[in-house]
């Protein structure tokens, strides 16, 4: 799959909440992901366990720069033992714990993440799936004027990256 992707970290919640509602986004679900990165740098690796339910391996291509991200990924469902063989081989380089509520703008995914250690974050996600790249990049551009973010201020590095630098402190 192919997406448009920003994070940002986030000052105020509450604003950010009422400018997603304000603009007709749907409420999907509040998860607390596990991400055991295993891989880091622009291909990255990771187990991702939600709600201690769901297991997937994903793998994806991102370069960390400011802006807008393009990211190609793969995600695929696997058991509990299979995510405990592969931690036992590949030793997780960190740890990543988050509560994510998920709300969904047509093709977009919007993410107000609270990371363990790192504070409030939004990330949005428009999946290039059954839309050219132009009609995904106006869509895009449209969710990020509604809710007032300014893209000279997002966040170029992933989760991992910022976990492993502030474990560096």
């Amino acid at each position: 799959m192919h997406n448009l992707e920003l994070k940002t970290k986030i000052p105020d919640r509450t604003k950010i909440l009422t400018r997603i509602n304000r603009m007709g986004a749907t409420y999907q679900d509040k998860m607390n992901q596990l991400d055991y990165y295993l891989r880091i740098g622009e291909n990255k690796e990771k187990i991702r366990e939600i709600n201690k339910k769901i297991v997937e391996y994903i793998i994806y291509r991102r370069a960390e720069k400011k802006g807008i991200k393009d990211s190609d990924y793969t995600i695929k469902r696997i058991s509990f033992k299979q995510k405990n063989d592969l931690l036992k081989r590949k030793h997780p380089l960190c740890i990543v714990n988050k509560i994510r509520q998920l709300w969904m703008y047509r093709n977009t995914r919007i993410h107000l993440d609270s990371v363990y250690g790192l504070g409030d974050y939004l990330e949005l996600e428009t999946v290039l799936k059954g839309i050219s790249n132009n009609e995904g990049l106006r869509e895009f551009n449209k969710v990020v004027k509604l809710l007032g973010i300014k893209t000279r201020e997002a966040e170029p590095s992933s989760y991992s990256d910022l976990i492993l630098s502030h474990n560096k402190r």
